[in-house]
């Protein structure tokens, strides 16, 4: 499907795991078979390629247990199991979903908005989470009942949508699917579930923790003018992003729950307030000033964008149908540190009692050879030490 071969892929993962982490997170989109998008389905899953492969799935049939499994099997297994093999067998890793894991890309239409997933959808995603990566653990300090957590169909106390990395009192990396609590209620939408938003204020306000992480599957900071962010940004009629068109079917409730989460980063005054998110098919790193009528200058957010592991020629921002590289959002005041890159590679964090260092790496499918990837070193490095 013109992505990066398998092969390559995991020759990123395993340098990346080359330098031993205790832990990995991989964040959304491992699966592209979109289904409905006007955008996207006709290149992914109702392609006749894709159509040859597996097959056309049947909407009003079960997913487990028909021919819909089957299908779903010969979609998934060359997406995930030839990528990651038993690299992992030794080191945690923890997937988090996004759009096109439901079997779409966020789009709305006047014919269709694909967002919140569909029954079939969520049975999709479900089931592909249910086969081949693990629900997050219980912990202690996420109450039981979150959206999509704790269903009879699995294990007790695991949730779906809304995890947790805990290193002992060193850090804590809070994770949340965006995508599947979604509402379309204007000034009053939500992109995360109201009580699983009360869950990051609550752990934003405990203390027992040095640092804290946010790792949302949909990032902050920067926009490509897709209808699915935080950030009301569109592409205008000089190919522009720009704020002063309304952008269609956009939630003004949406960028409100943004706010209320950055300002509550923000506070905390004892720590270096960091998010790391993927989606955006890009690596950079910069520091939010401001958003809106919020100012964060006191103790500005630190957002990274983690690097790509097997974006395709057309799948880079500035390329394909959006024609706009990623910019910092024009409701925000944003410092970019390193401008977005449209290359492969991922991002390390270390953690100490005093300070937390970023490494980004990159690799260019253009210009390096695929041998390159094994001695990739760092092009940048950030330390947000904790605040005096």
């Amino acid at each position: 499907m013109k992505f990066l071969s398998p092969s390559v892929r995991n020759r990123l993962l395993r340098r990346a795991l080359s330098f031993q982490p205790q832990a990995a997170v991989i964040n959304g989109d491992h699966v592209y078979w979109d289904l409905l998008s006007p955008n996207t389905a006709k290149n992914y899953g109702q392609s006749q390629q894709a159509l040859n492969i597996a097959g056309r799935f049947d909407r009003a049939g079960i997913v487990l247990g028909g021919d819909n499994e089957t299908i779903l099997k010969k979609v998934v297994s060359p997406q995930l199991v030839s990528v990651y093999g038993t690299d992992f067998r030794s080191t945690p890793v923890f997937f988090l979903m996004d759009d096109h894991d439901y079997f779409d890309n966020d789009d709305a239409f006047d014919e269709i908005i694909t967002f919140p997933p569909s029954h079939f959808m969520l049975q999709l995603g479900r089931a592909a989470q249910r086969l081949y990566y693990p629900e997050f653990l219980p912990d202690a300090a996420r109450p039981r009942g979150l959206a999509w957590s704790s269903m009879s169909d699995r294990p007790e106390a695991t949730s779906e949508c809304f995890g947790t990395i805990r290193y002992g009192r060193l850090a804590e990396v809070l994770l949340y699917d965006i995508r599947r609590t979604q509402t379309l209620a204007g000034p009053s939408a939500v992109y995360i579930d109201p009580e699983a938003e009360r869950w990051l204020m609550n752990r934003m306000k405990a203390s027992e923790v040095t640092h804290l992480v946010h790792a949302p599957s949909n990032p902050p900071g920067w926009t490509a003018g897709k209808w699915g962010e935080w950030y009301p940004d569109v592409l205008g009629p000089d190919k522009k992003l720009t704020i002063q068109t309304p952008k269609p079917y956009w939630n003004s409730g949406w960028l409100k729950q943004h706010d209320r989460i950055m300002a509550a980063m923000s506070a905390m005054s004892d720590r270096s307030p960091l998010v790391i998110s993927g989606d955006m098919h890009a690596i950079a790193i910069g520091k939010m000033l401001r958003s809106g009528p919020s100012e964060f200058t006191r103790n500005p957010i630190t957002v990274a964008l983690s690097g790509t592991g097997g974006t395709r020629p057309l799948g880079w921002p500035s390329a394909g149908f959006r024609g706009t590289p990623a910019t910092p959002s024009q409701v925000l005041d944003f410092v970019e540190e390193v401008k977005p890159l449209e290359l492969h590679g991922f991002t390390l964090v270390d953690f100490t009692p005093d300070k937390m260092v970023l490494q980004q790496f990159s690799w260019d499918v253009k210009s390096q050879s695929v041998e390159a990837i094994d001695t990739l070193q760092p092009f940048h490095t950030a330390e947000l030490p904790r605040p005096a």
